[in-house]
């Protein structure tokens, strides 16, 4: 209930940095980790948009012995609450002693790492940025994912469609331009999706590839 309600807090102070009125169900986060499951290889992992760390949270009960995952989380309260209750917990404290788990404070844009990552798995709210920031967040996780690494991200169930009926003018605009965006780049890179009801709201899971992997 407190993450909750920090997150709600979070929300009202930053609606279009947080995008979100709750944090991601562990329905979600299994979903949205659910290609890294499968995996079975050593494996690097980034998380961007970290939030309260629900995602967070169940990757550090999944990642295994040999992976290394990488938390990037630009909005000051969030990092300093993962740091002081989530990295510091046992589930983390053994894993960022090794340093194979650490945190990177700022925005995914200022990420400078090519091919670095098998999976980059993301919590950012799309839908509430400009076109350019979008188009800018999928450059740099493109440039960060080995060939034929995975994009996973989520999106609300009908939220495109609800914004756009509901809002008027620049807004309204800015959403359709986005909303249009996104649609294409999925036809061209989706592989999966997977549709959480237990979730609040109900929301897809989203699998990309950019590249086809190595044969």
């Amino acid at each position: 209930m407190q993450q909750r309600i920090r997150f709600l807090k979070q929300y009202i102070a930053s609606p279009s940095v947080v995008g979100a009125v709750a944090p991601s169900s562990r329905s979600l986060a299994k979903a949205l980790c659910r290609p890294y499951l499968r995996a079975d290889h050593r494996s690097t992992i980034l998380e961007v948009g970290a939030g309260t760390g629900a995602v967070t949270r169940y990757l550090g009960a999944v990642l295994r012995s040999a992976d290394h995952l990488d938390i990037c989380e630009s909005a000051p309260p969030f990092v300093e609450m993962l740091e002081r209750e989530l990295l510091s917990s046992p589930l983390f404290a053994s894993a960022v002693a090794q340093g194979r788990v650490r945190l990177i404070p700022g925005p995914v844009q200022q990420i400078d790492a090519e091919d670095r990552y098998d999976f980059v798995i993301s919590g950012l709210p799309l839908t509430a940025f400009e076109l350019a920031d979008v188009k800018d967040v999928f450059s740099v996780v493109r440039h960060c994912l080995k060939p034929g690494g995975v994009f996973s991200y989520f999106e609300y169930v009908g939220l495109r469609k609800l914004t756009r009926t509901l809002t008027r003018g620049r807004r309204r605009a800015r959403v359709a331009e986005v909303s249009r965006f996104l649609s294409s780049s999925i036809r061209a890179h989706e592989f999966e999706r997977r549709t959480v009801l237990l979730n609040v709201p109900p929301a897809h899971a989203r699998h990309w590839r950019f590249e086809v992997p190595p044969s």
